[in-house]
């Protein structure tokens, strides 16, 4: 079985239970291939649909009135693969543009091996409130009495 490699995104602010963490396959996604806008609509890119459906139909309707459809077709086929190649990334994108942000890389033979091996090893999100401050970074210091010396001179007007 290969190892397949994900990206971790979290969105800051989410319960500590892990509820907030999503896994993104690298590479390949032969479901958005062959699934195209029903992969976008499950994945709820509503940005790349729309983008998705009015490139779809341009380059159709182009590629059908200049060479006919059989380039149509090849054009298509073509516009699939992009897809495939490219959805994860656009899922990324959009998961970016939703403010969570990148935490890490998890590696399994599936997605469940991927969050479990993440998740064994992960300590969850810093917040301040968790974390036991153990005092001041810097001790203040002592208040200074008339009889100490301050500067080269031991007494003031010296």
């Amino acid at each position: 079985m290969s190892m397949r490699i994900y990206t971790v995104h979290q969105l800051p602010g989410a319960p500590l239970d892990g509820a907030g963490i999503v896994l993104v396959k690298e590479g390949f996604s032969f479901p958005a291939f062959a699934f195209s806008w029903i992969w976008l609509l499950w994945h709820r890119l509503w940005i790349a649909l729309a983008l998705w459906i009015l490139l779809v139909v341009a380059v159709s309707l182009v590629a059908q009135n200049l060479f006919g459809a059989e380039a149509a077709a090849v054009c298509s086929l073509v516009l699939q693969l992009m897809l495939g190649f490219e959805a994860n990334d656009i899922r990324r994108w959009t998961l970016e543009r939703n403010r969570y942000r990148m935490v890490g890389l998890a590696g399994g033979g599936n997605l469940e091996e991927a969050e479990r091996a993440f998740f064994a090893k992960w300590e969850g999100p810093l917040h301040l409130d968790r974390v036991a401050a153990p005092g001041p970074v810097w001790p203040r210091r002592a208040e200074a009495t008339p009889d100490d010396v301050v500067g080269l001179f031991p007494k003031a007007g010296s």
